[in-house]
C-alpha cells in the first residue's frame, strides 16, 4: 500500500523535467505487477518509515507546518478538492464524520485539514494502511479523532463511516479492482478518489515508478498503475453514481514522453 502522491520541494517546471529524466520517473509497460515488481527495490523499507514517523512527529509536535513522505514543510500544502468533499459530507451528516483514509500513513491528510474540522461535533479519521504502519501509528499517533487499522474489514467492525478517501493509493496496489469491489461491497454512502493517474488509452498500463532520494533519502522504485479511466467508471458506477471530477494538481508529469496530470473524482451510494 502506497503513502500519498510524491510531491518535490521544487517549482512546477523544475518538478515536471525532474520527473521527466531519464533515471526517474515512470518507466515501462509491463504484462502484470509481478513482472514490474521484479524490477524494483521497493518502498517499504524500515528507514523509510522512521523517515515518515520523524517529519510526522514534528507536524504533531507543531514543530514544522506540515509533512509529505518525509518531506518538511514551512507551510501546510493544502489539497482544496479533498477538503471540500469532506466538509460537503460533513454537512450532510449534522457536523458529524467518519472518515476512512486509504493509504493514509502515518496521518498526513488528518493533519492537514483538521485545522478546518475543529467545529465538528463528532471526527473519526481511520487510517487503514499497512502492518509496520499500524504499528507506528497505535505506538504514537492516535488521539480521540485518529486510529489505525490493518483493513477495511477491522475498521468497520467499530465505525460506520461516511466517507472512504483512497487518496494516491488505488495505483500502487497489486489487485486496486478488488479493493474497489470491496469498497462497492461496504456501500459507504461517499467515496473520493484523487490523484489518480490515467493511461490515455483504453486499457490499463503498468510501470514501474523510479523516486528520487529526496523523498526518503535513498531511491526507491515499486510497481505503479495508470487506469483506463472508462474501466474503473465502469467498475463503480452501478453502486455509485460520479458526482463531478477534477484535476488534483496543476503540475505535469511524464510517463516517458507522455504527460499527465493527477486527477480526482467524487462519488454517491446510488439510491
Amino acid at each position: 500500500m502506497a503513502h500519498y502522491l510524491l510531491k518535490e520541494l521544487a517549482p512546477p517546471i523544475a518538478n515536471s523535467l525532474r520527473w521527466y529524466s531519464f533515471k526517474y520517473g515512470w518507466k515501462g509497460a509491463y504484462k502484470s505487477f509481478e513482472e514490474a515488481k521484479d524490477k524494483c527495490n521497493g518502498y517499504d523499507e524500515d528507514h523509510i518509515l522512521k523517515r515518515i514517523r520523524e517529519t510526522t512527529l514534528q507536524v504533531k509536535n507543531n514543530e514544522i507546518a506540515y509533512e509529505r513522505d518525509g518531506i518538511a514543510y514551512d507551510q501546510v500544502q493544502m489539497n482544496f478538492p479533498m477538503l471540500k468533499a469532506i466538509l460537503y459530507v460533513a454537512s450532510k451528516n449534522d457536523n458529524e464524520l467518519t472518515v476512512i483514509d486509504f493509504g493514509g500513513s502515518l496521518g498526513t491528510a488528518y493533519y492537514q485539514n483538521y485545522p478546518y474540522l475543529k467545529h465538528l461535533k463528532k471526527l473519526n479519521w481511520c487510517i487503514i494502511e499497512q502492518p509496520k504502519y499500524v504499528e507506528a501509528g497505535k505506538a504514537e499517533f492516535e488521539n480521540e479523532h485518529v486510529r489505525f487499522y490493518n483493513s477495511i474489514a477491522e475498521c468497520l467492525a467499530e465505525h460506520t463511516p461516511d466517507l472512504l478517501i483512497i487518496c494516491s493509493a488505488l495505483q500502487y496496489l497489486e489487485k486496486p479492482y478488488q479493493l474497489l469491489q470491496e469498497v462497492k461491497n461496504t456501500l459507504i454512502t461517499y467515496l473520493l478518489l484523487d490523484y489518480v493517474g490515467y493511461n490515455d488509452k483504453q486499457e490499463d498500463r503498468i510501470t514501474v515508478q523510479h523516486v528520487p532520494p529526496v523523498f526518503y533519502g535513498i531511491e526507491a522504485s515499486y510497481p505503479c498503475h495508470f487506469f483506463c479511466k472508462t474501466k474503473i467508471d465502469m467498475m463503480l458506477r452501478d453502486v455509485y453514481e460520479k458526482k463531478y471530477e477534477f484535476i488534483s494538481a496543476q503540475e505535469k508529469y511524464y510517463v516517458q514522453l507522455k504527460p499527465f496530470r493527477y486527477e480526482g473524482s467524487f462519488w454517491e451510494l446510488r439510491p
